[in-house]
């Protein structure tokens, strides 16, 4: 699924205008065929017929009308650069779907309320009581990134920047020179370089190599919410070390400065259910633009990986200036620094295996 930006206000209000003076010119048309086809025959064609003729041509357009919004936006849409799509994916909304927005659109709008209830979606999106039922949103199409450019803009930085890993996986190893037997330290010194640079390669289109391996600390600031069960904190401190914390898969640190600090497999999103094996987060969002369910962040044999969980608004990941949309389903390795954006939503990976 390409990269998707919200149309503004302005320009949907604007499409609205186009198409009802579209309308009004379709109307208009019939209306003056009829009354000069009873002028000319001396009303031989009687002026009567002018009502129903111009309900049939009202209908007609609105159904026309309609096809153009199910297949991928109408003549006002297409001409500001906007588009109707389905909320899910790429795709239009189809006829059948299109009817039902107009028709709810019409229905609102006869009590005025509804003409303004895109206001009332808080979400970048503004999504009406129309839009809703449908499953609908407005697309701004010439905003939208081809997803082969998004790709294969970062396609060679990796080769270079992969090469000098080894090195860079040096820095914490001189620990190993203060060991208290001497002859130990020079046999795995050389060996641990090209082990660390096999066992983490960078994904293909990621920019930058892979971060050297660095220690986590097990206290936090005071400001961190441990999503560890039955380890309370206090001042930044365990109450004991017995209840020493198991190691920090991930730290995450959102938009507003709240930090996560992840420790086993956990689902996050507005207010994800249980499932077995998996910590449930609840993250407040006041934007509403994150799904119940929104993403999981895990770790395997290779180090951290987070999924997109079939969200609305989907996950992006920023990486050295370029994002890349997550397929749902399919995890996906991040690194520190990485900044996850999730509906209106962004969080930064301060630390990641």
């Amino acid at each position: 699924m390409t990269e998707r930006h919200p149309a503004t206000m302005l320009h949907r209000i604007l499409a609205v205008v186009i198409d009802s003076v579209i309308a009004g010119v379709v109307v208009a048309l019939v209306s003056g065929v009829v009354v000069t086809a009873s002028v000319l025959t001396g009303s031989a064609v009687p002026v009567l017929v002018l009502v129903p003729a111009v309900i049939v041509a009202a209908i007609v357009w609105f159904l026309i009308h309609t096809a153009l919004q199910g297949r991928r936006g109408s003549l006002g849409m297409r001409f500001m650069g906007l588009a109707l799509a389905h909320s899910a994916d790429d795709a239009g909304l189809g006829f059948g779907r299109a009817l039902g927005r107009n028709l709810i659109w019409g229905l609102t709008g006869s009590v005025l309320v509804g003409l303004f209830s895109p206001l009332f979606d808080p979400s970048r999106w503004r999504r009406g009581w129309h839009d809703i039922a449908s499953g609908a949103v407005v697309v701004d199409v010439s905003r939208v990134e081809r997803p082969d450019r998004v790709q294969a803009a970062p396609a060679s930085p990796p080769a270079a920047d992969l090469a000098p890993a080894p090195a860079l996986a040096l820095s914490p190893e001189p620990v190993l020179a203060a060991a208290p037997a001497p002859v130990v330290a020079p046999a795995p010194a050389p060996a641990a370089p090209a082990l660390q640079g096999a066992a983490l390669p960078a994904p293909a289109w990621a920019p930058a190599s892979p971060p050297a391996n660095r220690r986590i600390p097990r206290t936090l600031p005071v400001d961190v919410i441990s999503t560890v069960p039955g380890v309370p904190h206090r001042d930044g401190k365990p109450d004991a070390v017995e209840h020493a914390a198991p190691p920090v898969i991930a730290i995450l640190r959102w938009d507003d400065g709240t930090r996560h600090n992840v420790y086993e497999p956990s689902l996050f999103g507005r207010g994800p259910g249980h499932q077995e094996g998996r910590r449930s987060v609840a993250v407040r969002d006041e934007t509403l633009s994150m799904s119940k369910t929104h993403f999981e962040v895990g770790v395997d044999a290779t180090g951290t990986w987070i999924v997109d969980r079939h969200s609305l608004n989907g996950v992006v990941i920023v990486r050295g200036g370029q994002p890349q949309r997550l397929a749902p389903g399919e995890p996906a390795r991040i690194w520190s620094g990485d900044v996850l954006e999730v509906g209106d939503r962004s969080l930064t990976v301060e630390s990641a295996r």
